[in-house]
């Protein structure tokens, strides 16, 4: 009984500490920073947004920020290699993901 309360009150625990954080930049701006981004290169018609991923403070993350992933991936400005998507700060900057 001690171990099922305790589970569930840790679950709680996260859960609520999850909502108590939520991104400065919401995912519907991030998708319109994405979607200019394509349109500015003349990509709209090749490319789209195929999944929008938000990433927390972590071990591997340095700082919040929502992943924009393409539906393909293509040239980069790099010669040699590949755009898959952007990496968008919670103050609206972004980077290109490449691999």
């Amino acid at each position: 009984m001690k171990a099922a309360f305790f589970a569930v009150f840790f679950t709680i625990s996260i859960a609520s500490a999850a909502l108590a954080n939520p991104p400065s930049l919401l995912a519907t701006r991030a998708a319109e920073i994405a979607q200019a981004d394509l349109e500015s290169r003349g990509l709209q018609d090749k490319i789209y947004i195929e999944e929008i991923n938000f990433k927390k403070d972590s071990l591997m993350t340095k700082e919040p920020h929502w992943e924009v992933l393409w539906s393909g991936s293509f040239a980069a400005q790099t010669e040699g290699r590949k755009e898959f998507g952007l990496r968008i700060t919670m103050d609206g900057n972004y980077k290109r993901a490449v691999k």
